[in-house]
This record gives structure tokens, sequence and C-alpha cells, in this order.
């Protein structure tokens, strides 16, 4: 979605920060459908021994069962690890357009002071310089996000 820098209007940035909201909660909800599956699949292998000690399976036969559960548990395991890549990934990017929307609103707000002040009215020196501040701190956080950098939402 975001790569590098970005030349996004705002609706468009909206609704880049709406799309990422919606894939980190449908994330969420497949987690959670992967947590409950593993744990389906660890009480099959907590119980599948039983079927060879009370004679209901063979030895043979309940080591394939065993080894089929273990595969399908190893499986959502793996789909988990993939997903909360995916999920850190989105989390990262989210943070970057919350970051490059609030300079894109501090950017707004500087050039209607720079207006004013080139109009001749009073405008606030320490307001200026702040918002400046603020964009450059804030750009080196969006990079930062954007890397895998430490960055934290405004």
């Amino acid at each position: 979605m975001l790569s590098g820098g970005t030349n996004m209007t705002m609706p468009q940035m909206q609704q880049a920060i709406s799309n990422l909201r919606l894939l980190l909660a449908s994330i969420r909800a497949k987690d959670d459908e992967l947590e409950a599956l593993a744990r389906q699949f660890r009480r099959q292998l907590e119980r599948a021994p039983r079927s060879a000690v009370q004679g209901v399976n063979s030895l043979d036969a309940t080591l394939n069962l065993m080894g089929e559960i273990q595969e399908r548990l190893d499986g959502v395991e793996e789909q988990r690890k993939h997903l909360a890549s995916i999920r850190r990934q989105a989390e990262a990017e989210l943070v970057a357009l919350n970051i490059t929307e609030k300079i894109a609103q501090a950017k707004k707000e500087l050039a209607r002071l720079r207006a004013s002040r080139d109009a001749g009215e009073r405008v606030d020196a320490e307001r200026i310089a702040e918002l400046q501040r603020f964009i450059e701190e804030a750009s080196i956080r969006a990079g930062e996000a954007i890397t895998g950098g430490k960055a934290t939402l405004l």
C-alpha cells in the first residue's frame, strides 16, 4: 500500500487506513479461528494414545492417526506464523499512514500560517517552528514504520 513516500490524497489515505483496519480485524478473526483449531488438534493428540491402550485401534493405526493430527497441527501453526507476518506488516503500514496523515494536516496548517504571514498578518512564529519540527520528526517516524524501525502512533 505505502511505498517509500506517498502522494495519496486525504480521501485515498482514509480509504487505505480503513482497508488496513478491516484487514487487521480479519487477521484477528482468522487467528482466533486457527487457535481454536490448534487447540482441537492438541486435544486429539492427547486423546489418541487411549485408542491403542484401550484396544480400539492397533498401535500402527494409532501412530498413523497421531501423525496425521500432528501434520494438521503443524500446518495450522505455520499458517499462524504467516498470519503474524502479515499482521506485523499491516500494522507498520497503518502506523505509517496515520503518521503521514498527521504530516499532511500539519503541512496544510503550516501553509495556511505562512500564507497569513506573507499577507502581512501576525502569526505565531513558535507555532510555525513547532509544525516544522513535527513534520521533520514525524517524517522520520513514518520512514521507520515502513522500514521496520521503531515508530509509535502520534
